[in-house]
């Protein structure tokens, strides 16, 4: 049984979603809807959810503080909102979900699913924990970047990160003073990330921190740090070569 709390000032989104859920997802579920986290606060006393779809944007309190609030209950959550702003950077280095309204039915799914096949339980709040510390920087640079693989989470900043190495579907991540962690999502994933911490894609197979080339040769390829000597594609040379002359 999947139990499913809906939280989300506007009346018409809050049903337009229950709906969709009712109609889309094809598991055994109760959705419950609450107009604002105050009453959400007092129904999940009764109602334990095991997935919350948060509104973000709401008066008084917003779905951030009411996750603060509601801290020590055990749910998975997504996010809703219609704004594509700070927030939702720090959402992605959280490794959390999040879905732009309108809602599109099959990011729905697709989102819940996640839910159903990986339910995350303990670590789930530990990747709210790192949401809610990400939201009180004042500066996004100094965000955590939130990676998970064979049931673990572990949070780096990304000054700690030397280079990403695409490998198929997953990116190892190899780092200035730990062991590297093969995470299952793509290159591609961090590359937009990262880009505003001074990451640069220079290959179809390597993300690096520009930070951390010690050379670039003429021949198209970066002495890294560690010693490692990554190759730059051809197509990219020049805008790697520009783009390391600023940092």
């Amino acid at each position: 049984m999947v139990k499913i709390l809906i939280i989300d000032d506007e009346a018409a989104a809050g049903n337009i979603l229950k709906i969709l859920l009712e109609k889309h997802i094809a598991v055994t579920k109760e959705v419950r809807y609450c107009s604002g986290a105050t009453e959400a606060l007092e129904l999940i006393k009764t109602f334990t959810p095991t997935l919350v779809m948060l509104d973000i944007e709401m008066p008084m309190i917003n779905g951030f503080d009411f996750l603060n609030m509601a801290a020590g209950n055990s749910f998975d959550v997504i996010f809703t909102t219609a704004y594509d702003h700070y927030a939702i950077k720090a959402i992605r280095f959280s490794a959390l979900d999040y879905l732009l309204k309108p809602i599109d039915v099959l990011e729905l799914q697709n989102a819940v699913n996640r839910h159903i096949i990986k339910k995350q339980g303990e670590n789930q709040q530990l990747l709210v924990s790192n949401l809610l510390t990400n939201l009180q920087q004042k500066d996004s640079k100094n965000f955590k970047l939130a990676l998970s693989t064979g049931g673990s989470i572990f949070f780096y900043a990304p000054d700690e990160i030397l280079y990403c190495e695409g490998e198929n579907n997953y990116t190892r991540f190899v780092f200035v003073n730990n062991k590297p962690l093969l995470i299952s999502k793509t290159l591609g994933e961090y590359e937009d990330l990262l880009a505003e911490h001074g990451f640069i894609r220079i290959h179809k197979s390597h993300l690096v921190n520009a930070k951390y080339v010690s050379k670039a040769d003429n021949d198209g390829a970066l002495l890294m740090s560690d010693g490692k000597l990554l190759t730059v594609s051809k197509r990219r040379k020049d805008h790697v070569i520009n783009t390391l002359k600023h940092h």
